[in-house]
């Protein structure tokens, strides 16, 4: 599954996102020893203190938005900036997917695009959204599948 971040900004580190995370509410560290102009891949995360993490890519926003409306909506803006996360199934990837997703959206003045939904969503839905993931899944959480000793 795959969520995009459109922006006109990036932040400036890894650690006003870490702030931007926690400002909303949200127990996830990310692996602090990452630097944001580099991601390119998996990007370790804890959530509630157990091991998770998505891959997290800079991508080609007016490559991408084109890409994006040829089969959906219209976006009103042409951004300049697009990061996008992609995981698998697992449900404590889907919350810190959401999560740093809404998160990163709302610091830099974003949008969200959900390419499972098909839609473009506010920093503020998308906030909600990943809070109620994160309540309605709590009870379904497997055990960690990642382990990683740094976000402590």
């Amino acid at each position: 599954m795959e969520l995009y971040v459109f922006s006109d900004r990036t932040v400036a580190s890894m650690a006003e996102w870490q702030q931007a995370i926690y400002a909303d509410g949200f127990d996830i560290k990310l692996y602090e020893h990452a630097a944001f102009e580099d991601l390119h891949g998996f990007l370790p995360m804890r959530l509630d203190g157990a091991g998770s993490g998505v891959e997290v890519d800079h991508a080609d926003s007016a490559e991408t938005i084109a890409w994006f409306e040829q089969d959906g909506p219209a976006f009103d803006r042409r951004w300049h900036r697009a990061l996008s996360f992609t995981w698998g199934g697992d449900f404590r990837e889907l919350i810190v997917a959401f999560a740093t997703a809404a998160s990163y959206a709302r610091a830099t003045q974003g949008v969200v695009y959900d390419c499972e939904e098909g839609r473009i969503i506010d920093p503020d839905e998308a906030l909600a959204i990943a809070r109620q993931l994160a309540v309605d899944l709590k009870d379904q959480l497997g055990p960690p599948r990642y382990v990683w000793d740094d976000a402590r």
